[in-house]
């Protein structure tokens, strides 16, 4: 039996509790559970964390017993998802309060993007499954849905890049992963979820007289549901029973009434039946009860009321796009429709309720399918999948990274230890840098002769190459002649432009001629598009103007390039630790990062065990044994 392990499973945006069917939660909370309780039976320490929406909601157990902890972020109230992405700091926060666990697994982009830096922070596998892909959900969108955000697209991402493992439920999700996203093939696997065959089985009696059709699905455009009732107009009297089982999801009002609307339009009122969300029991037992179950989705990543039904002997009709062509094999848990026609679907429902002795065979062969998996197994192969795992944060990065950074020493400060990460891992960094850093101020000793020479701008050049070969070597190119700004410090503590900022100054060019620079410099140090831009935030760390011009340019590239652009997070300006990516630096990355450091002569000094900083304004910190950074877009 192995070793107990301390599983963290996260659900920032729906609690696990919530009955499937009600508000935003559905098959991912099946699944949530599901999991949970498979590894509670198997002795894991295993919690389940969610955000508090209510000022009685403190903690809570599942059915099989798992603990589910409900953290504090944002109003207890409910959030809409769009408003989410404001308390996933929080979160994080409240997780970092936790006894740390030995394995993290984030469901929905939501919680990847909140629980990822925490992972990282405790050295723990942190393990993506998006549950639906929005690119995905994007490319098949229904008629009156809305479009994901750009950001929830290049947050997923970042999370399959960064995460050290990304589950999908389906064949076609992976495919839908990897094709939108492109990581590394090895970091997507397949984890089929099971069915609970204890509560979905066959039912004892025989039959009802009149055929019933069922939906089991939240209200709202992706799922479909209009599709069912304009088959079911379209079937000859007597018609069957259709039971639409599911609440209205949160922002789908229009479409709800839309439905009823057309239901009594059509004359459907004594054929169909709206019932509300379900309990698992309930639903249990509409299952038995139906004579096939109707899952006219637009897209599913895999489809799991497919499953409970086959468990149930029920057999399932489908469009058999994404994950459903594997979560109802065609003639063996039920029938595809290649259209969403409402004839051609009339016309499969037509014949199978005609053909009795067929739909019995279907359902023996479904009732096959389904107890084939439960989730025992399940929960098997996902520890399976993570024993061997290795944290490495440097993947968020991709392959080609390219790190932006206005004067000679910043790479190094704030930048080091990454690089030095990123080369040993066998990734490709490249730098560019903005200015030789020719107007700043050069530490007290047998250098500063050079403050304010013409000398200082080659000197500094020659303390960058050498710094860089610390680093690993990682090729470097300056943007072109733009000259150092200067700056001057405010009464605030922050920098701001000098007076006598010359006319080639970096923070005074056209933001657009900067941004021409640096896509050549890309082209010709990458050999290529990057896979991501890092640079300062919107302040420019401490205010410098040309580190704010480069934020600026870092946006612009990172939208030309459609990569993710990550923010450098410095502690030692703000005091702020809030991060979406946590690089941890032990042995040699470190060691490189200081003596990287050190090779800024003119800069800054190094000294002391553990290794302290002195800068030429005689401001001392901390060499940072952790690099962070957020991601900005």
């Amino acid at each position: 039996m192995p070793e107990p392990r301390r599983i963290a499973l996260v659900s920032l945006h729906t609690s696990p509790l919530d009955a499937p069917g009600t508000g935003d939660a559905g098959g991912m909370n099946v699944v949530l559970v599901g999991l949970a309780d498979a590894l509670t039976a198997a002795g894991h320490d295993v919690e389940l964390l969610t955000r508090a929406r209510s000022a009685d909601e403190t903690e809570g157990r599942t059915v099989g017993g798992t603990l589910v902890r409900f953290l504090e972020a944002g109003p207890r109230a409910s959030v809409a998802k769009g408003e989410l992405p404001a308390h996933l700091g929080e979160f994080g926060e409240r997780m970092r309060e936790l006894e740390p666990f030995d394995l993290v697994h984030s469901h929905y982009w939501l919680s990847g993007a909140a629980a990822l830096p925490v992972a990282e922070e405790w050295g723990v596998p942190h393990v993506q499954s998006l549950h639906t892909v929005a690119a995905l959900k994007n490319a098949h969108l229904a008629p009156g849905d809305r479009p994901e955000p750009a950001s929830r697209v290049a947050a997923e991402r970042m999370l399959v890049h960064a995460s050290e493992l990304t589950l999908a439920l389906s064949a076609a999700e992976r495919a839908a992963v990897l094709d939108a996203y492109a990581p590394p093939g090895e970091r997507v696997r397949v984890l089929a979820p099971g069915a609970d065959t204890a509560l979905f089985h066959p039912a004892a009696a025989a039959p009802a007289a009149r055929p019933t059709l069922l939906v089991l699905a939240r209200i709202q455009p992706l799922k479909g549901v209009d599709l069912a009732v304009e088959a079911l107009a379209l079937l000859p009297e007597p018609r069957p029973r259709l039971v639409i089982a599911g609440g209205t999801s949160p922002g789908h009002d229009d479409y709800a009434a839309a439905l009823h609307r057309r239901v009594h339009e059509l004359g459907l009122d004594d054929d169909v039946q709206f019932l509300p969300p379900q309990t698992r029991a309930e639903a249990a037992a509409l299952l038995r009860e139906a004579t096939l179950l109707l899952v006219p989705s637009h897209s599913e990543t895999f489809g799991l009321v497919a499953l409970e039904a086959a468990a149930s002997g029920t057999p399932v009709v489908t469009s058999g796009t994404g994950g459903l062509a594997e979560s109802v094999p065609d003639g063996v848990s039920g029938v595809h429709v290649g259209s969403r026609r409402p004839e051609d679907w009339a016309e499969v429902l037509g014949r199978l309720l005609a053909d009795e002795a067929g739909l019995e065979r279907l359902g023996a062969t479904a009732l096959q399918h389904g107890r084939a998996r439960d989730w025992e197994a399940a929960a098997t192969e996902l520890l399976a999948e993570v024993a061997a795992l290795e944290p490495d944060p440097t993947a968020v990065f991709g392959e080609r990274p390219v790190f932006l950074h206005a004067h000679p020493d910043d790479e190094s400060i704030s930048t080091g230890g990454t690089l030095a990460a990123l080369v040993a891992a066998g990734r490709h960094p490249v730098i560019l840098t903005g200015t030789r850093g020719e107007r700043g101020e050069v530490v007290p000793g047998e250098l500063h002769h050079l403050e304010g020479t013409p000398e200082l701008a080659p000197h500094r050049e020659q303390e960058l190459a050498r710094a860089l070969h610390e680093l690993g070597g990682v090729p470097q190119s300056f943007l072109g002649a733009y000259s150092d700004s200067g700056m001057e410090w405010g009464d605030d503590g922050f920098a701001r432009a000098a007076d006598d900022a010359p006319a080639a100054a970096l923070s005074l060019a056209p933001l657009e001629t900067v941004v021409g620079a640096v896509i050549g410099g890309v082209e010709r140090l990458a050999g290529g598009a990057p896979t991501s831009v890092v640079s300062y935030d919107g302040l420019g760390g401490y205010g410098h103007p040309d580190h704010v011009r480069m934020h600026d340019a870092a946006r612009e590239i990172a939208r030309h390039y459609g990569v993710p652009f990550f923010a450098i997070v410095e502690p030692r300006v703000d005091g702020s630790v809030v991060a979406d990516v946590v690089v941890p630096l032990q042995g040699e990355p470190l060691r490189r990062k200081v003596a990287a450091m050190a090779a800024h002569a003119t800069q800054l000094t190094v000294a002391g065990d553990p290794p302290r900083f002195t800068l030429s304004g005689a401001q001392t910190h901390d060499v940072a044994d952790v690099e962070r950074y957020r991601f900005a877009g």
